[in-house]
């Protein structure tokens, strides 16, 4: 491979922002044509948004737990009903605004590819051969890590945690009604972290590959990790049951020990 002359510092600080540009132009498009575009089999009788039909398909997903196989035993038992939740607008905005953010989430997942292509196009320049097979292994990792999170905690953890809302709510003696923007802005919140804490795997194969921690080290800590990471969770889950750090810390033990698997392979080649 012939050496490439070095580019300047600013040169690289130039595509860094070019880059960043680019993403944020491409999901800005995205979530417009959200916005505006209507929902094609609502036509031509009625103009629906296909925000707001995503909007409609998403409170489904988190409110009707009678057809949610994992938390219809529970909400039976806890005597909550779905059916008497009202989302309401504190101000004239509060739906647009609930429909951007629904644009938002929307858009990070679906261009999640195109927003890792992006990256590995700036960082490609820099990279050897064996570099760029490397990059793209984990590039596509974090992708269906991610992903994989989103969907986990839009199907699970967020019905869950509403589900612990609302019963609280009922046992208070509260009428079920809740700010539209607060609403969707939780859901937003809740499956973007959801996907972040499932991506721990590559995080820890990085620590593993400078140094900082070892396979023998993860296996005889676990127990210790993951009852530290049950405890964190309880305390930064908004549900003040330990439900949902449950819904979190189960999957959690499962990408430990992926993480283990995939640092004793890796181990394994290199001998």
């Amino acid at each position: 491979m012939s050496e490439l002359p070095e580019k300047p510092l600013m040169e690289h600080v130039y595509d860094l922002l070019e880059t960043i540009r680019s993403i944020l132009l491409t999901i800005v498009a995205f979530m417009l044509a959200l916005l505006f575009l209507p929902t094609p089999h609502l036509l031509p009788e009625q103009y629906v948004p296909l925000t707001f039909y995503l909007m409609d398909q998403i409170r489904g997903i988190v409110l009707t737990y009678e057809d949610n196989f994992v938390l219809q035993p529970l909400a039976k038992t806890l005597g909550v009903n779905s059916s008497s939740v009202i989302l309401i607008s504190h101000g004239w905005f509060d739906s647009l605004t609930a429909a951007v953010i629904t644009s938002a989430l929307v858009g990070i997942v679906v261009l999640s590819p195109v927003v890792a292509y992006f990256i590995y196009r700036f960082i490609e320049p820099g990279l050897y051969p064996h570099e760029k097979r490397v990059v793209k292994r984990y590039l596509v990792a974090i992708l269906l890590l991610f992903v994989s999170g989103v969907v986990y905690g839009l199907y699970v953890v967020m019905p869950l945690t509403f589900l612990i809302a609302l019963w609280l709510a009922q046992l208070g003696g509260a009428a079920p009604l809740f700010s539209i923007q607060d609403f969707y802005q939780n859901i937003f919140l809740g499956s973007v972290a959801v996907g972040v804490f499932f991506m721990f795997p590559i995080f820890v194969l990085t620590l593993s590959k400078i140094g900082v921690i070892s396979y023998e080290t993860l296996r005889s800590n676990w127990r210790y990790v993951f009852f530290l990471t049950v405890a964190l969770l309880v305390v930064l889950t908004p549900d003040p049951t330990p439900t949902s750090a449950l819904a979190l810390g189960l999957p959690f033990l499962g990408l430990y020990f992926l993480s283990m698997w995939l640092i004793k392979e890796k181990r394994e080649k290199n001998k």
